[in-house]
Parts: C-alpha cells; structure tokens; sequence
C-alpha cells in the first residue's frame, strides 16, 4: 500500500446537520434551478427539443435515479469522512487511477457549474436592478463583486457560509413553496389537469432530454459529504443530509413546475415565450388573479437571493475538491494549503474566485463567448449560463453513473440487495441522460457539441492519469482511503 502520509486537515466538528443541509440545499438551489431550467425541460427555448408539458415526469424520472446514487452515497459516507466525497468513493470500489478520472471529470464538471453561476447571479441581477428600482449596473460588474464577496466568506470559515445559505436558500424556497400551492388549490389558469404527468404528452427522447435538465435541477445533493472532515458525527449528519436534500428538492420541484405549467393553461408557447415563468407567474403575467407586480419584484429578489446561495455552495463544493486532489498528489500541492487560524482551504478558494472572475471578464469581451439568440436570450451573459449548466451537468451525471455502478459491487456492512437496487434504478437514470444529451441536445448555446467537448476533457484526464502513473503519484494511500480505515 506504500507509506502512510501526512495530510493537511480542515476545521474538524464546526458544522451541524442543519448546516450540511444548508450546503446540499443552497448548492441545489432551488428557487434558482427551477426559474431558470423548468422551461429548458420543457422545451430548450423554442428549439422545441424537451419534455414539453410532461415536465414533472421527466423530473419524476431524474428524482428516482438521484435518490438511488443518492442512497449509495450515504452509504460511503457513513464510512468515509474526506473532503473528497465522489472522487473518494470511487477510488474506493474501483481503485485509486479510476477514482482520478472521476475526480478529474466530477470537479471539472463542478467548476464549470461554480464558473457559470456568476453569470446567472450579475445578469439576473442587473435586470432586477433595472426592473424593480430603474438602477442601470452592468452585469459583469455585479459578476465581478459576487466572487470577491464569496471568497471572503470562504475565506472566513466554512460556517460563515452555510449559515448564509440557510438563510437564503431555505428562506426562498419556503416562500416559493407556498405560492406554488395556493396556484393548484386555486387551479391554475385552466383548472387543474392530469395531463402534465402523462408521458403520452412527449416523446421518449424529448422526456430522455429533459431528464438531462431534471438531473441538473438535483445537482449538489451530495456536496455535504465534501463537508465531512467539517462536520459533527459525520456518520450520522452527513448522509441524512443528503437524504433529506433529494426528497425535499424532488417535491418542491414536481409541486413547482406543476403549479407553473397550470397557471399558463398548459399552453406550452406562451410557456416557453414567458422566461422566467415563476417571477411571469408572481407578478400576474400569466393569470391576473393569482399574483402582484409586488410579489413579483419580491420573487424575482427571492431568486436572486437562491443564486447567491447556489454560487456559496457551488465554490464551497469546489474549493474542497480541489483541495482533496491535490491533498492526494493529483493537482499542485499549493491547492491543499490550510488557513493556520481559519482552518479553510483557502489558495484552492481564491483559485476558484479569479478563475470566475477571468472567464467572466472573457466573455463580456468576447460579446458571450458561446452562439446567443439575440430574439430570446436575456443578455450576452446567457448562453455561457446554459452551456456552462449542462456541461457540468453532463460531466456530473457520468460520475453519478460511475457511483450507481459501484452500487453491484457491495460496501462493508451494507445491505447489498438494496444497493445492487440502488445501482440498478441510478444507472437506468443517468444512460437516460447521457442519450437525451447524445441524441436530442439543440445547437443553440452550442448544447449539442456538449458531449464531444466532455469526451476530450476526458482525454486530458487519461493524459494526465498516464504522466501522474509515471511518477508514482498512486503508490500511497489516498486522505479517503485512511478515513475509511480509521474513522
């Protein structure tokens, strides 16, 4: 096994269960995930490739593969305790150069996901702004301020972070929650339907597609197992968080989009043409009776506030990850440096922050950097959001395939019948995705080149896993694998 090393450790027992919900809930996102991707499940804009009305069942579909990768990760986490999280577990059931290709694939999907967020959080923003108050601030600018402010946070301590996301996160969604109701108590524009939970109202491959979004709606469920080093009674905290993330998410979005769909009629074109259809909805675009210009400002504020928390969870995610990496060998070891008195990891932050703010300066000069739709995109700042999105989706989804995989294999001490299940109902989910991206992604955002771009960033890990091989980097024990003994 080689010699045993000495590892760099993060703050140890600062966080509660509530605050690893908070990470799983404000990375997930919400309020943010479904006013900007509810629509794209149903049609990707008007390319009209995607679930049409039958959103909640691609939802539905991608919610029961989540929950099964879902159990398999609470399963690892009871007995891995590393800021590694997926990249570890993989390591553990298919060995430490397959473990760096899930890591290499699973933080370069997650970077793209925390590099796009800014874009979402300084263009939505901006057209707050300007909604709401008549403020005229561009939105790289806002982009910009967004990552100085999340690196101090990140800076500060992780707790100073998760309890930002509590506030933002689960305030917004209780508050989204209970106008989705009132919507279906009072039925909709049209009255309440079972339509939308038919998948006769779609097409296979346009469902299949939509599972692709639907699973990126989910996206961050696990990232309080990357807390764990962090976290009280990990064995215990972390995998009811991630448990109890997936449910709550998968019911807030099944209610939500239902309740969004009815309130439009079920008329899927003024669905699409209504971006974005909840703050629509809020402020009594779709029906003048349910919603106000005012509960409208305060939703599109709510929303603004849920991406905030997604971009803290999303950098909170990512600079663990990097830090796991190259704790183990397998990035620059600068990354794995810890804070003396703050106990983050906190060049793994900052990198995190200017790359952000690097890409974000390139694509303002760039005039959006990926093809936009000038008839329907909201700004310059769009369509790097949805290319960003769904490649770090898909990157993501490949790995959760890996882990769903790994479910017929067994751990220690588990229940291997209701893993072997879990792995069965996970990898039936994601090869849905993975073919709705191959077969049914449009060429706007340049969503269709998607998949081949992940196939050669693939290739640059097996590269890399070739060089690292050679210079012994996989000959000792990995920080995971020591938990996994010794926790």
């Amino acid at each position: 096994m080689g010699a045993e090393p000495e590892f760099e450790t993060l703050g140890r027992g600062q966080l509660t269960l509530l605050d690893v919900i908070a990470q799983s809930i404000g990375f997930i996102g919400p309020v943010f995930a479904s006013a900007f991707f509810i629509s794209t499940i149903a049609g990707a804009s008007f390319t009209g490739k995607g679930a049409g009305i039958a959103v909640p069942v691609s939802i539905i579909l991608a919610g029961v593969g989540i929950l099964g990768v879902a159990w398999i990760i609470s399963r690892y986490a009871r007995r891995i305790h590393a800021a590694g999280s997926l990249y570890d577990y993989v390591t553990e059931s298919f060995g430490r150069q397959a473990g760096f290709l899930a890591g290499w694939v699973y933080y370069g999907g997650m970077s793209m996901l925390t590099l796009a967020i800014g874009f979402a959080f300084g263009g939505f923003l901006s057209s707050t702004l300007s909604d709401t108050l008549g403020w005229d601030i561009q939105w790289y600018w806002l982009a910009i301020a967004f990552w100085i402010v999340a690196f101090g946070m990140q800076y500060l301590g992780v707790q100073v972070s998760t309890r930002a996301q509590l506030v933002l996160a689960l305030g917004s969604m209780l508050i989204i929650s209970g106008f989705a109701v009132y919507i279906i108590l009072k039925g909709g524009g049209s009255g309440n339907s079972v339509k939308p939970f038919s998948p006769g109202q779609s097409t296979a491959s346009g469902i299949f597609y939509g599972v692709l979004y639907a699973v990126i709606l989910f996206i961050g469920f696990e990232s309080a197992a990357n807390l764990a080093e962090e976290t009280a009674d990990p064995r215990r905290n972390i995998p009811r968080a991630i448990l109890i993330s997936v449910i709550a998410a998968g019911v807030f979005y099944v209610t939500l989009a239902y309740a969004l769909l009815i309130v439009f009629g079920l008329d899927l074109a003024t669905f699409l043409k209504s971006f974005p259809q909840l703050a629509v909805a809020a402020g009594g675009g779709a029906d003048p009776s349910i919603g106000s210009t005012r509960f409208g400002e305060l939703v599109e504020w709510l929303i603004v506030i849920d991406i905030a928390a997604v971009g803290l969870g999303t950098a909170t995610g990512t600079s663990r990850g990097l830090f796991a990496l190259a704790r183990d060998g397998r990035l620059p070891r600068q990354l794995a440096a810890v804070h003396p008195t703050h106990k983050t990891p906190y060049i793994a932050a900052a990198t995190t922050a200017i790359a952000s703010i690097a890409v974000i300066i390139i694509v303002h000069l760039t005039d959006g950097l990926v093809l936009n739709d000038p008839k329907t995109d909201p700004g310059e700042w769009f369509g790097f959001l949805q290319f960003g999105a769904a490649f770090g989706g898909f990157s993501l989804v490949i790995v959760y395939l890996a882990i769903s995989l790994s479910g017929f294999l067994g751990q220690p001490g588990e229940n291997r019948l209701l893993l072997a299940l879990a792995g069965a109902v996970g990898t039936i989910s994601m090869c849905a995705a993975i073919y709705g991206v191959v077969k049914g992604a449009p060429e706007l955002w340049r969503l269709d080149r998607v998949w081949w771009i992940s196939l050669i960033w693939i290739g640059l890990g097996v590269i890399a896993l070739v060089v690292l091989q050679s210079r012994g980097a996989f000959a000792v024990r990995t920080a995971g694998e020591t938990r996994a003994l010794h926790d």
